[in-house]
């Protein structure tokens, strides 16, 4: 008997901080069901279970793109049964993705689709990267080891860790499509290094953390809101993205519990009283708790904040989480402990503010040469 291919449109139930969710193009063969992500994303609302057809202002152009992909899998399906070939998810997906011609987009919709939006939009800078180098028509398995080393003379001027990042993302793609079967070659980055350079982490002491503590009441509103939201992030390890994102939903019972945009771990941390007392004065009838700027604007109002605060160090939304960690290391909090806070799949990335503490342990040990 031969396999029939039927399709239908899924509406993914994660929804992103934008509250929108993304569309899938559902794939069924022989009672085995894929799904591929169309990058499209629509607000839940807009999306007509029983049709399956999108609603809204642009709802023409979306309902367009999914009638074409639907029209595509029918070809792939006629066009396998009159090569007499086997119909599978291997042959379907031979002819659906044309192994030799993969485009880097069609790579980072697979490599992103458990992925938040967030990291989706940092591969999608890295594509217009490499198609400003090698032209809009690059394919993936055009990656060779002369393109990566042309690729990294063109970042020559960056950050060393910029540029790491940037190789790093590029591998992660090839990894996917040699997983998924779809380049043909060796890996490249296997005859192609890298070096992560250890940078030193800007953090406040307890000392500095109680300026802010002590002062955060006499500063401009503007300002103290901001103060308060950093405050915040130093009590609990919270990133900028996850705090612009809590909802009163997510404390429950005393504990701040939420799945982390970055990771998507989930982390259940307890509210301390000194965040306690900053959820208070939030009490709002508005789902999220903090009403934050972009994280530009965010580091903005941060340099006042220190500044009105005395502090002579360059805060950001990094140097809050920094902050919790290397005082609850001076605490005595279990380094393990402390990594489950701040949600860290690796204890090695926790480690590093073990060693970071090193140096500022040692200058205070010479005041008993003083």
């Amino acid at each position: 008997m031969v396999n029939k291919i039927s399709t239908s449109v899924f509406l993914n139930p994660h929804i992103n901080k934008e509250g929108k969710s993304k569309l899938y193009i559902q794939v069924l063969i022989d009672r085995k069901t894929k799904r591929y992500p169309l990058e499209i994303f629509i607000y839940p609302k807009d999306f007509c279970r029983k049709t399956k057809k999108v609603k809204g202002a642009d709802k023409d152009r979306i309902n367009r793109i999914i009638l074409r992909e639907i029209n595509r899998i029918n070809d792939i399906y006629l066009e396998l049964r009159e090569l007499g070939e086997p119909i599978n998810f291997e042959t379907f997906e031979n002819k659906y993705f044309d192994k030799a011609q993969v485009s880097l987009s069609e790579i980072i919709k697979l490599h992103c689709e458990k992925l938040p939006y967030s990291r989706f939009l940092r591969y999608s800078t890295l594509e217009n990267k490499l198609k400003a180098l090698f032209g809009d028509d690059i394919t993936i398995n055009e990656i060779s080891l002369t393109k990566i080393q042309e690729f990294d003379r063109s970042l020559k001027g960056l950050a060393n860790n910029t540029i790491w990042d940037n190789h790093k993302d590029l591998k992660a793609l090839i990894n996917t499509a040699i997983r998924l079967g779809l380049y043909k070659h060796e890996n490249p980055y296997k005859n192609f290094k890298t070096k992560y350079v250890q940078t030193m982490r800007t953090f406040l002491t307890a000392d500095e953390l109680a300026l802010i503590e002590e002062k955060v009441d006499t500063f401009p509103d503007v300002v103290k809101k901001i103060a308060n939201v950093f405050l915040f992030q130093c009590y609990t390890g919270l990133r900028y993205s996850d705090v612009a994102a809590l909802k009163w939903e997510n404390i429950r019972n005393n504990f701040i519990i939420i799945q982390t945009e970055k990771t998507n771990e989930i982390v259940n941390i307890p509210i301390v009283n000194k965040a306690q007392t900053i959820l208070d004065k939030q009490k709002n009838s508005n789902d999220k708790i903090f009403s934050i700027p972009s994280n530009q604007k965010y580091n903005h109002y941060l340099k006042l904040v220190a500044l009105y605060a005395g502090v002579d160090k360059n805060l950001t939304s990094h140097v809050a989480r920094h902050t919790f960690a290397t005082i609850s290391i001076e605490l005595g909090i279990p380094i393990e402990i402390i990594s489950k806070l701040l949600g860290h799949k690796d204890l090695s990335t926790t480690k590093i503010y073990a060693k970071i503490l090193n140096p500022v342990l040692s200058e205070y040990m010479k005041k008993w040469d003083k």
